[in-house]
């Protein structure tokens, strides 16, 4: 195993449990390489975003920290929030660039931005006023952006593709001005938002690619010898999930599979090149989601909405009394689309839920040097777990002040487990702030709900306690049965909070 593999990590964005056939082989969506990526390398069944939402899960990813310590405790980030990251805390990408690496990022990055103001205009970074688009001056560069935080490339979008501004951007500049106004395709885009000539909903995905693989093949031509990290985040299969022309009806499962084919195709064309350039051997490839998948049929979703809104303001307390997204009664907790298609796969909840639904989710790695082809691992990782990961790689230390949630899974890429659990436990947050605690087979909710705003969800006792191995759906609230573990489990979160980190000092060198 050489001391400096290649790393590629892919990020989709709601892409629940049940989307990849190699997960759910009873899905309604063919994922050819995706289940050929799970069969070159090791499946994990019991992978966890640290939030059941993007923007936290982004920086969990990243930092190897839980986002619930930052500013950030509840929901995502705005428009033009700034950033999440602070300028000298070390990420995935910033270790790598000392170790040599070269380090693009290509795709969505939804952790802030450092957006100016046109002269004489202001704007509030905290709020999520759409109007504020036109105070911002997209001729000016940012002042804070990928390149601050360890990537010396960056292409890709600021932030979902339902949030403004919709345009590319280029390291810390807009490619092209934003200068129209858009008309939105689905309930949740704004409709008071500014689009560049070269933003198409169709194509984002198939521009990122293009980039990446671009890059790619620009480096292998200049730097050969030279180890790099890319850092994927798609836009797919966020909402409104809408694919390019030709992989229109590839699935069973409507607009939601159809986009789930589009990545399945990015990703084979990726691993494709890779093997192309002789480079698949020394590659740690990892494929996931930020988590699970959001409910409904978003093909009916963009024909409610285009009969109900399109040619007049946007009026957005309307759209939600016509259209809930608010489930409940008993087939809540396998339904998320139609079509028959379960793309929470078994577990209950969705996208920003607190139940496993709404973080448990596909996770990949593939590395022929090192990992058993065809393996599945059923230990509890997280993401945050990505930077102890890599750093056990390149047998580094963490400083104390990084990683401060992050525990090496490289053990278990090698075949061979720790002694004991990877994690002592692992925190799980949702939309509103409500976490979860889970250790070894138990998971404590920390309230009564689901917390989330697409699920209506409630128990009658102050929290709840599920076995996850004899319950994976969540259907037994055992809560008033084990106080004993009640107590146990919140004083476990409690303690982490207070000393501001859960994992040890991860100490590599030498290893």
């Amino acid at each position: 195993m050489t001391d400096r593999p290649n790393i590629v990590i892919i990020l989709a964005d709601d892409l629940g449990y049940g989307d990849l056939s190699c997960y759910n082989p009873d899905g309604k969506v063919p994922t050819p390489n995706l289940d050929r990526l799970a069969r070159e390398g090791v499946r994990f069944t019991d992978a966890h975003a640290n939030c059941a939402q993007c923007s936290p899960t982004r920086y969990g990813l990243l930092t190897g920290r839980y986002a619930w310590r930052t500013r950030l405790k509840t929901g995502v980030l705005p428009h033009f929030a700034r950033p999440l990251i602070g300028k000298r805390r070390m990420t995935v990408a910033s270790l790598l660039k000392r170790h040599g690496y070269a380090t693009p990022s290509i795709g969505k990055w939804h952790h802030g931005l450092g957006w100016q103001a046109k002269k004489g205009k202001t704007f509030d970074p905290k709020f999520w006023n759409a109007r504020q688009v036109d105070a911002i001056d997209f001729g000016k560069p940012l002042t804070a952006s990928p390149l601050d935080h360890g990537f010396d490339y960056y292409f890709g979008i600021g932030s979902s593709n339902n949030m403004l501004p919709y345009c590319f951007i280029e390291n810390d500049r807009v490619v092209r001005r934003p200068t129209r106004r858009k008309r939105p395709v689905y309930d949740t885009e704004s409709a008071l938002g500014l689009v560049s000539d070269d933003y198409k909903s169709r194509q984002i995905d198939q521009v990122l690619w293009k980039k990446a693989g671009a890059w790619l093949e620009s480096h292998f031509k200049t730097s050969p010898d030279r180890p790099f990290f890319l850092y994927f985040p798609t836009s797919a299969i966020h909402r409104p999930c809408l694919p390019a022309s030709r992989f229109r009806g590839r699935s069973k499962a409507g607009l939601h599979g159809d986009k789930v084919t589009e990545l399945d195709d990015i990703v084979g064309r990726l691993m494709a090149l890779l093997r192309k350039r002789g480079r698949e051997n020394n590659t740690l490839f990892i494929f996931t989601s930020d988590n699970g998948p959001i409910p409904g049929d978003p093909e009916s979703a963009l024909k409610n909405y285009a009969r109900h809104a399109w040619g007049r303001p946007y009026r957005p307390a309307e759209l939600l009394k016509k259209k809930r997204l608010g489930m409940t009664g008993p087939d809540v907790r396998l339904r998320c689309l139609t079509y028959g298609h379960r793309a929470s796969g078994p577990y209950l909840g969705f996208k920003m839920a607190i139940y496993e639904g709404g973080h448990r989710v596909p996770f990949i790695a593939r590395w022929p040097e090192v990992v058993k082809p065809g393996s599945a691992c059923g230990e509890v990782v997280c993401m945050t777990d990505i930077l102890a990961t890599v750093a056990h790689i390149l047998r580094s230390d963490l400083p104390n002040g990084a990683g401060e949630d992050s525990c090496s899974f490289l053990p278990l890429l090698r075949g061979h487990g720790p002694r004991g659990p990877l994690r002592e436990a692992t925190i799980l947050d949702s939309w509103t702030g409500v976490k979860a605690v889970r250790q070894g087979d138990w998971k404590l909710v920390l309230g009564p709900d689901a917390g989330s705003l697409n699920m209506i969800h409630t128990v009658d006792t102050p929290g709840q306690l599920y076995n996850i191995a004899r319950d994976p759906g969540e259907t037994k609230n055992v809560y008033r049965h084990h106080p004993a573990k009640v107590r146990e489990l919140t004083a476990l979160y409690e303690k982490y909070r207070a000393a501001g980190r859960s994992a040890p000092p991860a100490k590599f060198a030498g290893t």
